[in-house]
């Protein structure tokens, strides 16, 4: 996603609205989240004096593993970001695009006639993530000894091992 600067400055002070709906595959690339996903954002811009203020807002619908019972499942995520862009002097015509994403996203400055915000929004949506997502708040996991998933039922193993030491003697008078 990128803004077109000049279009930006001749709004003189009026917010210009772009956005974007598709897949995760079409907006960061297939390499960043593999199983896929929708996304919608919403941008609005604004040049003042110097600087170009992005105020927008990311839906996600994201397929994710569970940190616990790690079955695919999904995830539906909301973020707003606010962000001023300070506007350096200087071309930036035959630099590639992805550097001057990179370098808006991470020194929020702008060369050139475009504002990248590819790598801005990746950062967002980042940080907006689970650190530890959860399938369901209950969700049991998987077994430590044998892997089996908790949430579908108990596993053997762990019916034996819930067996106190002391009362070995009183289960085998019960088999």
């Amino acid at each position: 996603m990128r803004i077109y600067l000049p279009e930006i400055k001749r709004s003189k002070g009026e917010a210009v609205d772009l956005s974007f709906r598709g897949s995760f595959h079409d907006f960061f690339g297939r390499d960043e989240y593999p199983a896929g996903g929708s996304i919608e954002v919403i941008v609005s811009a604004c040049a003042e004096s110097d600087k170009v203020i992005v105020r927008g807002s990311m839906q996600a619908s994201l397929d994710i593993e569970c940190s616990r019972c790690l079955r695919l499942f999904r995830q539906e995520m909301h973020t707003e970001f606010h962000e001023a862009f300070l506007i350096v002097s200087g071309s930036a015509d035959d630099e590639d695009p992805d550097l001057l994403a990179t370098a808006a996203a991470n020194e929020l400055e702008v060369r050139g006639n475009y504002l990248y915000l590819k790598e801005f929004l990746r950062q967002v949506f980042i940080l907006d993530q689970e650190y530890s997502p959860l399938c369901r708040p209950d969700c049991r996991g998987l077994c430590k000894d044998c892997g089996t998933d908790l949430n579908s039922g108990i596993c053997d193993c762990r019916l034996d091992s819930q067996v106190d030491l002391r009362l070995i003697k009183l289960k085998e008078l019960i088999r």
